[in-house]
Order: structure tokens, then sequence, then C-alpha cells
């Protein structure tokens, strides 16, 4: 494509965008502002070159910069939007009574034979889906009359932030900055600049749309107990379900059925240049230099800046050992940068993580992390087999489909792992 082709492009882009934004105006739903998108993003392919370079660079920096605030724009609509909707736990009370009743799906299966779906429903988002706060769950867990096992919490998912693929679209993706070339100068007045100018290549990264599910079966004579079998489906959406999520954006690979996690993004620590090593280091000791890292960021490029890290994730072992730091007289150790109870390091919040294994920790500013929501919590009903029904028993399947863990390739040096052990003896000073 020449100049004269991405320069029509750019226009037929500027024309799209201005009809969007009048659609917002309008208040025309969010799903259909989101396919809208969709298309005008996929357009600007067009400013890539084969050889990677941008072309019209000041044309597409604009036309990303007006996509940026309008997907911010959708993004508030739609919290407006499902904010009017009921919550997750109202849904479900009036879903699950219409395929209970009487003559409802489920409880008149016995007109039905073999395989097959009885009966399905579909729970919308809260509006904390799309939030950029380091808050919110899609899903309310409710244990109404039936006790249940504890289940461990789901500090990423909580951490993270949350997006929505559109209609029409089986994947996320954007372009990254590959490589760049930064050739600013001084000059003697009345020349000019002796060498290449300054340039960037860019790179189209992609994720594709996983699908998460569970089940349970239910007998005929249970179905008549709304409660236990509330707790039952409570307990897929929000425990099985939200449990294998949070393993997955923790330590999913990102090959196969995977979803890519963060682990597969975040750097390993290594001793900061900047600090300087101290004599018996501990969990304290290695946390802050870990911030360091975090803040120093990609130090090869030295006119880019880090990041600020928010959040520490550590098992909780860890926790109880920095609060039982001692002196060999018995008197505990409180280093100055560190919260009293061991909740914060370096003013960064410190939270227990059990998916971490014991010794291991996460440093990082989760504001860098975002997972995608193609379609939240479904729930069907089905005869699996004949077996099933010569037994009565309804099988309850769960499901949900999203993408795996967005973190663009810059962003990674804000993330750094390792365990204390192994930090520990990169930071301490050995006695000569």
């Amino acid at each position: 494509m020449d100049e004269k082709e991405v320069k029509k492009l750019a226009d037929s882009i500027s024309k799209s965008v201005e009809e969007l934004k009048a659609s917002i105006d309008e208040k025309v739903s969010a799903e259909d502002l989101e396919a809208k998108f969709g298309a005008i993003t996929e357009k600007l392919d067009g400013f890539i070159g084969e050889d990677g370079k941008m072309k019209l660079l000041d044309e597409f920096t604009k036309q990303q910069g007006q996509l940026d605030e309008i997907a911010t724009q959708i993004k508030q609509l739609d919290e407006y939007q499902e904010s009017k909707a009921k919550s997750f736990d109202e849904q479900l009370d009036i879903s699950l009574k219409d395929m209970l009743k009487k003559d409802g799906p489920v409880m008149s299966r016995k007109n039905m034979s073999g395989k097959g779906n009885i009966g399905h429903m579909e729970l919308k988002a809260s509006p904390h889906l799309t939030t950029d706060a380091n808050s919110g769950d899609i899903e309310t867990q409710t244990e109404p009359g039936v006790a249940i096992q504890p289940w461990r919490d789901y500090p990423i998912w909580s951490a993270i932030r949350k997006g929505t693929i559109g209609a029409g679209r089986d994947s996320i993706s954007w372009w990254e900055e590959a490589t760049r070339g930064d050739n600013a100068q001084m000059i003697t007045e009345g020349t000019g600049h002796d060498g290449s100018g300054s340039y960037k290549t860019w790179d189209k990264q992609s994720m594709n749309i996983m699908n998460l599910m569970d089940f349970t079966k239910i007998s005929g004579d249970m179905m008549e107990d709304f409660e236990y079998i509330k707790s039952e489906i409570n307990d897929l959406l929000s425990h099985g379900i939200p449990r294998k999520r949070e393993k997955e954006l923790w330590s999913g690979t990102g090959s196969g059925i995977y979803l890519k996690g963060i682990e597969q993004y975040a750097k390993t620590f290594a001793k900061p240049a900047n600090f300087n090593k101290v004599p018996v280091a501990n969990e304290a000791d290695v946390l802050r230099a870990a911030i360091l890292q975090v803040n120093n960021g990609y130090t090869t490029d030295t006119e880019k800046k880090g990041y600020n890290p928010n959040l520490i994730m550590v098992n909780p072992g860890s926790i109880a050992n920095m609060q039982c730091l001692k002196k060999a007289d018995g008197t505990y150790i409180l280093p100055p940068f560190m919260a009293p109870s061991a909740t914060q390091v370096g003013g960064v919040r410190i939270i227990p993580n059990l998916d971490l294994d014991a010794d291991e920790f996460l440093v990082g500013d989760f504001n860098q992390a975002k997972v995608y929501v193609k379609r939240n919590m479904r729930i069907s009903f089905h005869y699996e087999n004949g077996t099933d029904v010569l037994q009565d028993l309804v099988l309850v399947l769960a499901s949900m489909r999203l993408a795996g863990v967005k973190i663009v390739s810059h962003a990674e040096y804000a993330f750094v792992t390792s365990t204390f052990s192994a930090a520990k003896a990169l930071i301490e000073e050995v006695a000569g």
C-alpha cells in the first residue's frame, strides 16, 4: 500500500471514528459499539508496512489516541448499562426458578430421552467487568442454607484489569513496539543531521478465546430442593471455574488449550545494579530489592522509565516468617520500611496467595495486566447419557469464555518473581 492509499485509509478511519462518536452520544448499546470499534481497530493494520515500519506515524498515533479514548467511553457506557441489570445472585434466582418450575424444561425432563440439552441460562457480568480499578469480582459467592468447605481466594483475578471481547470477534489482538532507534543529536547551526532519523517497528500480537468448563450431577429428587441445587450451581460458578481460572492466570503456559498466565511474562529476580548487597539478607530485604527491580524497568534502554508496583503476593507462610523475625536474644526485628503486621514493604501492600509455592514471591504493577472476557458464566442442564436417564440424573454444566492475561512486551518488566532462598543468595554480602 503506497502513501496515497494509506492517507485514503486514514481519512476512512477518521470518518468511521466520527460516526462511532455519534453512536456513543446516541447511547447505542455497548455490544453494538464494541462490534463497530473492533472493525475500525482492524483497519489500523494498514498503517504497518511489510517491513514492520509505520507509515504516517503521526496519523496512526492520532487515530490510536482517539480509539483509546473511545474505548474508555464505551467501557463507561457499558458499566452504566450493565449497572441497571440485576445482580449476579438475583439473576441466578430468577433464571433457576424458571428452569425448575413445574412445567419448566428441567422438571419436565422425563418427557425427554437420550442425550441432549434440557435447557440453559446465561448470567450477565456485573458492572465491575470492564473496570480499570484493581478490584471487583464478576461473580458473588452465596451459600444459601447449605454449608460447604472453604475455598481459596482469587487475588490475581481481583488485582488485574478486566476487558470484554466484542461481538463478532473470536480473539483479542493489539500492536506493540518491536524495535526502535533513537537518533536525536545536537548539531552545529547551519548543518544537517548526519545520521538516520529515529524509527520504530511494530509487531501484532493476539490471544485466542479459551473455554473453561465444570460440571456436577444432581439427582431428580434433589432437583426439588431449590436451596440445594442453587448451592451446587454456586459452587461451580463461584469456586470450580474461578479456581481453575486463577491457576491459569498465574501459571498457565499459553500453549494449546491453556491461558497464558503472569508467571510466563514475569522477569526472574536479579540483584539490581543500583542495590547494595546486605549482610544477613531476609525476606523483607528481598522484597525491597524486587521493588527496585520493578522501579528500574528495562535497564538496557536508559531512556525508558520503570514501573511502580502496587502489590506483592507471597505464600501465607512467608508472611508468618516475616512477622516472626527475631534477634538471638528473642527481640523481634522490624525493618523501618516494613509495616508492623508485615502487610507492606516499601509502601507496597502484601497479600497472601496460596497458589504461590512456599518461599515464592511475585512483585508487580498489576495495572499493566489485563484479562479479556468473551462470555461470562453460562449454566446448562443435560441428560449426558443413557445411564443418567435411567438413574434420573441431570448433568449441570457451567462454562466461561475468556482469553489469557495480556501484558505487552515492555510491561513484562513490571513483574518480578523468584524464591526467597534464591534471591537472598544474590543480595547477601558475604563476610570476607
